[in-house]
């Protein structure tokens, strides 16, 4: 794919713009699978699926927060880096540097150091279905904590 877009970009026309961004789409839906971590991947994918479900998120961090609002993007970058859109506020936040609280409406992501915190609270909670995708997800270190209700569903 690398080595078509090198040929291509010496095409002078709007297509290449649009094969860029679709090239960088797919490289985001790779690292969602190889460069993220279980719960990181959970709250991925529940936050595409308000995306597509028309849900809204609001948002609470340090001095910073926001009404419920439309999902308009979220990515993976490299390094395990999540950057999501909500209206038009971006925020991003390294996978390995927080650890997370899954409750049936919300979630909170804490940083390693206990000095910030970011609280992403969802108009559609989470599923049986979505969750249930999971199993693993009680397993893993980097979850602290996981509402009695999620648990039930991951049994």
């Amino acid at each position: 794919m690398e080595g078509a877009l090198q040929q291509i970009k010496r095409v002078r026309s709007v297509h290449v713009t649009k094969l860029e961004t679709w090239a960088e789409d797919l490289r985001s839906q790779r690292r969602i699978f190889e460069d993220i971590s279980l719960p990181a991947r959970l709250i991925v994918e529940h936050l595409i699926e308000s995306q597509y479900k028309a849900g809204q998120v609001a948002l609470a961090a340090e001095h910073l927060s926001l009404s419920l609002s439309n999902v308009g993007a979220v990515n993976v970058e490299e390094f395990g880096i999540i950057k999501i859109r909500l209206g038009e506020l971006e925020i991003s936040w390294r996978d390995g540097d927080y650890t997370y609280y899954f409750y049936p409406d919300k979630v909170e992501l804490r940083a390693v150091d206990e000095k910030s915190a970011i609280k992403l609270f969802f108009s559609i909670d989470f599923s049986r279905h979505t969750v249930e995708k999971f199993p693993e997800l009680m397993k893993t270190s980097n979850v602290i904590y996981i509402h009695p209700q999620i648990e039930e569903w991951l049994k």
